[in-house]
């Protein structure tokens, strides 16, 4: 897929931390995968999402909706097919989706 390749370069270029990619189609009907990603600060949290929004809509891919501000500590972007949720590491640490996806994916496998 090649939004989501664009994001996983975007981020990985940027040294975002802790990036995590869901497939997610067979959990939700809104996107197919869902990106999880850290920022050090809530400056960088800021920025990389105003990058992000800006990058994609450069290449070409629609943006739906950004949601969250740095001060709140989260900002999703939502992409479409893909979902990109960025956190400082206290917010993501608080709102715990690794996890909810983790055991969502466990249990649509039968584990």
């Amino acid at each position: 897929m090649k939004e989501l390749e664009v994001i996983k370069k975007f981020l990985e270029d940027r040294k975002v931390e802790e990036v995590k990619v869901y497939e997610a189609s067979s959990l939700t009907p809104f996107c197919d995968y869902y990106v999880i990603a850290t920022a050090g600060n809530i400056r960088q949290l800021s920025a990389y999402a105003e990058e992000l929004y800006d990058h994609l809509y450069e290449k070409g891919f629609e943006v739906r909706q950004k949601e969250g501000d740095g001060d709140s500590g989260w900002i999703i972007i939502d992409g479409g097919e893909v979902v990109v949720q960025l956190f400082t590491e206290e917010k993501r640490k608080q709102f715990s989706l690794d996890e909810l996806f983790e055991r969502a994916i466990a249990k649509r496998k039968g584990a």
